[in-house]
């Protein structure tokens, strides 16, 4: 096995358990978000760790908020931005966060079982594969760690911003979205990606644009790469579990997303929303 050496059977089966959950983790956002959290605990267990999936988690965390801010507006009814609108703009976060999650639970699972040799071409990118080859050849090469964290984060975040690219980000079904986020740019309201236990506040400053979302998640493992940092975030996650409210950030009392956004009524809003990905002949 490449990770998790020692680790014995009963690590092996619990993997493959959480593989075979995959439909079930990615009923919602917060399954998803607790679900990267419960992951990334593993690893810790099992090290080395990988800080893509706590980064995962916490972007998720920032995701799940912005889609119960939606929930909040739509019902004070004001208004400012037309209902159909900001229900697209909750579709369009909402897609993104359930294929990121379907792309990147399933080549994980595989890499910390042993098994990236099996990733199957059309189930994730050519890209993908290559870069758990890379990183598993550099690690029994015995590159200094940090530089491969790094290095896989990198490839990992480049993938699933490509991942989105064309399915979401620039998707037809979502022009009202792309310029609701483009508005909010334009007139400095772009909600940062908030982090615990650091100072950092990171706007991607033009979302649209595939290079800035990609710089944006690499500052954001920039702010957690010191292991003092990062220890510091996992603890505060682990207390507060994640409910979609930004009040566990210190902000407003907030709904809980599930109460505001159950499954069932997402999927009312557009029965394509947990549809797997479209062929991407642009990322193979």
């Amino acid at each position: 096995m490449v990770c998790l050496e020692a680790s014995g059977r009963a690590e092996s089966a619990r993997l493959a358990a959480l593989l075979a959950e995959l439909d079930e983790r990615n009923v919602d956002n917060v399954a998803r978000t607790e679900s990267y959290l419960e992951l990334y605990a593993l690893t810790r267990a099992h090290p080395p760790d990988l800080p893509w999936l706590l980064m995962a988690h916490l972007v998720s965390r920032n995701a799940g908020s912005l889609m119960t801010e939606i929930a909040v507006i739509l019902d004070r009814g004001d208004g400012a931005i037309a209902p159909y609108a900001l229900r697209e703009l909750f579709l369009f976060l909402e897609r993104a966060n359930h294929l990121i999650f379907f792309d990147a639970w399933y080549h994980v699972l595989y890499h910390l079982l042993g098994r990236s040799v099996e990733l199957r071409p059309g189930r994730c990118s050519r890209f993908v594969r290559e870069a758990w080859s890379r990183h598993e050849q550099a690690r029994r090469a015995g590159q200094p760690h940090p530089a491969l964290e790094r290095a896989l984060v990198r490839d990992l975040v480049t993938n699933e911003q490509n991942l989105i690219e064309r399915r979401v980000v620039h998707h037809p079904r979502f022009p009202i979205a792309r310029a609701l986020v483009a508005l909010a740019e334009a007139l400095g309201q772009e909600a940062p990606v908030v982090l615990p236990c650091t100072q950092a506040s990171i706007q991607v400053g033009g979302f649209a644009i595939l290079e800035r979302r990609i710089a944006a998640g690499l500052s954001i493992f920039d702010a957690m790469a010191d292991r003092a940092t990062r220890d510091a975030m996992y603890a505060w996650a682990r207390r507060h579990p994640h409910d979609g409210s930004r009040s566990l950030w210190g902000g407003p009392a907030r709904p809980r997303l599930r109460d505001a956004w159950p499954a069932h009524a997402v999927r009312a809003l557009w029965d394509g929303i947990h549809a797997p990905p479209e062929p991407d002949p642009g990322w193979p």
